[in-house]
């Protein structure tokens, strides 16, 4: 028989094993091709990413599914080469040397990789049209969208991809030049299944994994708190929590999920079923062996599930946060331009609502309720003194505040690190000098009744007009001495803003404003962006990782066939093997997943107010997705698991 004929059949008898792996090729590259045809449109990336920044996501989007392409190409390869040693190692008893079996090997994937490539530069082309018209959704684009074929990007996807081709022949020429005949013969006695009885170590090992799994979440929900007591150190602490979460989800992989096991497995005195021994049993050593790939598996998870939740909370909460910083369609500097553009808009038959309002700045004493900021750190303010913006219910409509009473507006989660104010806390003003005038915080909001740039970013205090004019009698004389903006100036159009207004307040010999309809699509298409381009490699994760597993259980699922024999041959039924097989699955597969969605959960937690003013729904709703979906592959793998089980009598 010819080498060709050889490698056809062999590749035609393998293809049912391939099946996902090539699948996740041809997906791979069709994700890889897509995301590059989309930043080489110039329609497009003129359009939606205007500036280099956004640009670069990208270009940074690109080079992170490369390198997650690469990996999982590398790990898959092995796991295929290894279940495939003794057929290899039959090759070289039958005569052929090492070249040989290299070539067939070279044959056979020059088959799987290139065909993938052309396959998925066909598929990417149209999901690249797909991937534009939901981009485009996201940021709210109105775009015609067109189908346009880069030969660039097919020139580029098929270098990456040549290249990538070489590295995995380059794996396998190192392997079979590394492994002996007699060592390929043997590769199944080193079976990952087997393990060393647990012993005391595995106990305190266990233990101290999960300790420093639930020490890396402590510091990390108290991580901001300290950094602003003394910034420098905010950098160890996050290097600190990294450590202790990896190195703590390594030692439970290792340890604490066999000691787990084994106390369930103990826990029945002897009495183990079939269930038992098909998913706690098996489960308990493999989880060992396989630490290192779950530890990797349950970080990227984590990084994974982060990074969507938190660009979604920010493109979640980009309507809150304009209420909050933007509370009025249009903001100019002075009544004069006020006039101005209530002329023009008049002249071309647009009504507006105009707002002018007066506040003043005051100063309340500190105390550790409403800041966290050390002393000293506020710029022209006592140390024992904040800086605060407020205003009197009679001037801001919609507001009715005793005299006794305060309510804060623009209270948005961020603001927690330097100003924070919840219902009961008393707020003392004071003019540094014989006057102090103490309220109650009867109500917060994160609607706000100024712009932020009038109220430096802060919450505005809303109290009773006689205690504000209490306060402008008392106003200390220092403040007199800097130029604070006590005026807003500002209008909303009667009816709604549109486009059509702001390109025709949009002109350069017309006076400065500030449009909340501009700052919404700046917001949207940033956040839309991002979100699309972190969501796209999260997709990119979840894709590679569960495959990851799924070949992993296939592997198994090979070495145990002779247990489903035997099983079988004793009188278990197929609906009770698999009913212990799911269980494993669920083990399997659950575990990586729940400790990813744990620690993402904390690390969300941590900074979320960062990025925006709403945590659960936004992360509940990407946690929820990613469940469903890598949990597709446990079905598979489970589905893989049943056609063994079917064949196995």
């Amino acid at each position: 028989m010819k080498l060709n004929n050889l490698v056809i059949k062999n590749f035609l008898r393998n293809l049912k094993n391939y099946a996902l792996y090539i699948f996740a090729l041809v997906f791979s590259v069709a994700l890889f091709f897509s995301l590059l045809t989309l930043t080489l449109d110039e329609t497009a990336m003129e359009e939606i990413a205007g500036s280099t920044p956004m640009t670069a996501l990208f270009s940074v989007g690109s080079v992170t599914v490369v390198i997650i392409i690469i990996l999982f190409v590398m790990f898959a390869n092995m796991i295929f080469i290894k279940r495939r040693h003794k057929e290899l190692a039959l090759f070289q008893l039958i005569g052929m040397n090492r070249n040989k079996v290299f070539r067939i090997l070279l044959l056979e994937n020059f088959l799987i990789y290139f065909g993938s490539l052309l396959g998925g530069i066909v598929l990417g082309f149209f999901i690249s049209r797909l991937l534009l018209m939901l981009l485009l959704k996201i940021m709210r684009v109105d775009m015609m969208v067109e189908m346009n074929f880069s030969p660039t990007a097919v020139v580029i996807t098929a270098a990456v991809f040549v290249f990538i081709f070489i590295v995995l022949m380059i794996q396998n020429y190192v392997f079979l030049r590394r492994s002996s005949l007699i060592k390929m013969l043997k590769l199944n006695k080193t079976s990952e299944s087997t393990g060393k009885p647990l012993g005391k170590m595995t106990i305190v090992l266990g233990i101290t994994g999960i300790a420093m799994i639930g020490l890396g979440y402590y510091m990390s929900q108290t991580m901001f708190e300290r950094a602003m007591e003394n910034p420098i150190m905010l950098p160890v602490y996050m290097v600190a929590i990294l450590f202790l979460t990896i190195a703590g989800t390594y030692i439970t992989f290792k340890y604490s999920v066999a000691f787990i096991l084994n106390m369930i497995r103990k826990s029945k005195n002897g009495h183990v079923n079939v269930n038992d021994v098909l998913s706690v049993t098996s489960v308990m050593f493999k989880m060992r062996s396989n630490a290192f790939l779950l530890t990797a598996i349950a970080v990227i998870t984590a990084i994974s599930i982060t990074a969507m939740s938190l660009s979604y909370i920010t493109y979640y909460s980009t309507d809150k946060m304009l209420e909050s910083t933007t509370p009025y369609d249009y903001t100019v500097e002075n009544s004069e331009d006020l006039d101005f553009y209530e002329k023009l808009l008049s002249d071309n038959d647009y009504e507006i609502d105009r707002i002018e309002k007066s506040f003043m700045h005051y100063s309340i004493v500190r105390t550790d309720e409403n800041t966290d900021l050390s002393e000293g750190e506020e710029t022209g303010m006592d140390s024992n003194e904040i800086g605060i913006v407020v205003a009197s219910d009679k001037e801001f409509e919609g507001f009715d505040v005793a005299e006794n009473e305060t309510k804060a507006t623009g209270t948005l989660a961020i603001l927690d690190i330097l100003v924070s104010f919840e219902e009961g806390d008393p707020v003392t003003f004071t003019n540094g000098a014989d006057f102090d005038r103490t309220v109650e915080v009867t109500d917060t909001t994160s609607d706000g009744i100024l712009p932020s740039n009038l109220s430096f970013g802060l919450p505005v205090l809303i109290i009773d007009d006689a205690v504000y004019q209490e306060l402008s009698d008392n106003q200390p004389e220092e403040n007199e001495e800097f130029e604070m903006p006590s005026e807003l100036y500002a209008f909303n159009i009667v009816g709604g803003d549109n486009d059509e207004v702001l390109e025709m307040m949009d002109k350069e010999e017309h006076p400065s404003f500030s449009s909340k309809l501009l700052d919404y699509k700046e917001m949207t298409q940033m956040s839309g962006m991002m979100a699309f381009i972190v969501g796209f490699l999260g997709f990119a994760f979840l894709l590679t990782s569960g495959c990851i597993l799924y070949f992993k259980q296939i592997d198994e699922c090979e070495e145990e066939k002779g247990s489903y024999k035997v099983l079988r041959k004793l009188g278990f039924s197929e609906g009770e093997i698999l009913k212990g097989l799911a269980l494993k699955m669920i083990i399997s597969f659950g575990i990586p997943l729940v400790i990813g969605l744990l620690h993402s959960l904390f690390a969300v937690k941590s900074g979320w107010f960062i990025f925006g003013i709403e945590m659960w729904t936004p992360t509940l709703i990407v946690m929820g997705v990613y469940t469903v979906l890598y949990s597709i592959f446990a079905l598979m793998s489970l589905g893989y698991y049943r056609k063994i089980v079917r064949k196995s009598i």
